[in-house]
């Protein structure tokens, strides 16, 4: 699922806008029995989902920048797709590539090496988490109501394995 993404445009501005206007209209369009507004709402959300999995980079930049600067002067939409802008391009660079250091793909190999783990053990062990830091632990199977202590925080609780 990772590679699918791997050179594929992403969400922007405009294809948050598209998406969320696609959920209005439809919500609009369902209260008030527009069927127009019910029909063409799918046809919107596709039209942003299209945008995101792209493959021509430079002509979904180019309409984003567009809109943008077609935004910019309305008062309370521009502010919202600043907003969006700040959020969407967090981890994005000008170029399109990740921004991102190292730190989330050590995360990401941890989480798999968890879920892989946990994948493997999921007969034998019962897995839950620590309420009061997060921590994943790991109980065994089968042995009725067990009182566990978290070995991160120390935090004490009771669970059925």
């Amino acid at each position: 699922m990772n590679d699918f993404m791997k050179d594929r445009y992403g969400v922007d501005e405009l294809t948050c806008v598209l998406g969320g206007a696609g959920m209005l209209l439809a919500l609009i369009g369902a209260i008030a029995h527009l069927d127009p507004l019910v029909w063409w709402a799918p046809f919107i959300v596709l039209l942003a989902l299209a945008r995101a999995f792209s493959k021509n980079i430079t002509a979904r930049r180019s309409e984003n920048d567009a809109f943008r600067s077609s935004t910019e002067r309305v008062p309370v939409l521009g502010d919202l797709v600043a907003r969006l802008g700040s959020i969407t391009s967090a981890g994005r660079d000008v170029s399109g590539g990740s921004t991102a250091s190292a730190a989330p793909n050590i995360e990401y190999q941890r989480a798999k090496r968890t879920a892989q783990k946990m994948w493997k053990e999921r007969k034998t062990s019962r897995f839950l988490k620590c309420p009061n830091c997060g921590q994943i632990l790991s109980v065994p199977k089968g042995k009725g109501k067990l009182r566990v202590t978290c070995p991160r925080c120390r935090a004490k609780m009771e669970t059925k394995s």
